[in-house]
């Protein structure tokens, strides 16, 4: 009995390999046939898709073969074989404005392109003249003529330690030139923290920073001036905010102050306007 359990287990191992080898063989047949059929296909068409079109518009469809035609990338009527994705894919994510490109191509001839673009979360511009934008990564965005996001504006006593021509990530510059810059890494803080909440998001609309360092905020509703001290704490001080805009300012109004100040501890001072 164990001699036949012993022949039927060999039996099985035998299966199973053979079945394995049937499995691999098919799987070399489709790809050398689909080899075969990219060296006879030509590309007769591209289709493009923006995945987070309707959150930002940095990159338009048009904007995919012009970049491809800078980059002296051709696709129309060549063979699928000859087309090198992985070329477009890094001609693509070389543009600051696009995070992720996956290219690939289908047997009917269609040259496939999905772009995912960067998230701004902050514009800046800087006391000598430089504006861009900061992503959610800390990517350094330049301005898109054809469009502009809705996202809180920085200004004031803002620097920069790179040029104007500067696009990457400024966590990196910051590490390969020695060259760290405080104020844009609360700034970058701060406006992440701003981007996740939904109700920050509705509420802060521009960041001044003043000649002494301190920090300004103009609400999106109301007629008032927050003052926010510095950056330090500035989840605390949020939180404290956003206690008395729910319970607050529906008693008061929207427009019955001038200022909050943020700077105080605990505190919240708020500061009436002279007719109210």
């Amino acid at each position: 009995m164990f001699r036949n359990y012993k022949v039927k287990k060999i039996a099985n191992i035998s299966l199973i390999t053979a079945l394995l080898i049937a499995a691999a063989a098919g799987v070399v047949a489709t790809l050398l046939h689909a080899r075969g059929q990219a060296d006879k296909v030509l590309c007769t068409a591209i289709r493009v898709v923006i995945a987070d079109s309707s959150v930002n518009r940095f990159v338009r469809k048009e904007d995919i073969p012009a970049i491809f035609r800078r980059s002296g990338i051709t696709y129309f009527g060549k063979k699928l074989s000859e087309i090198s994705t992985r070329e477009m894919e890094k001609a693509l994510t070389e543009r600051s404005l696009i995070r992720q490109a996956n290219v690939y191509t289908t047997a009917d001839g269609t040259l496939h392109v999905t772009i995912v673009q960067r998230k701004p979360i902050v514009r800046v511009y800087t006391d000598n003249g430089q504006s861009f934008y900061i992503d959610d990564e800390g990517f350094i965005i330049r301005p898109y003529s054809g469009y502009t996001s809705h996202v809180p504006v920085a200004s004031g006593r803002i620097t920069a330690p790179f040029g104007s021509a500067f696009r990457g990530n400024m966590f990196g510059f910051f590490e390969e030139k020695k060259r760290d810059n405080a104020l844009l890494r609360q700034l970058y803080a701060f406006a992440r923290y701003v981007s996740k909440s939904a109700f920050w998001q509705a509420q802060v609309e521009q960041i001044y920073v003043t000649a002494q360092g301190r920090v300004e905020l103009i609400p999106r509703v109301g007629a008032h001036v927050i003052h926010l001290g510095t950056f330090d704490n500035f989840e605390y001080k949020l939180h404290k905010l956003e206690a008395m805009y729910t319970k607050g300012m529906p008693l008061k109004g929207w427009n019955a102050y001038e200022a909050i100040d943020l700077s105080f501890g605990n505190q919240v001072v708020c500061r009436r306007k002279a007719n109210s």
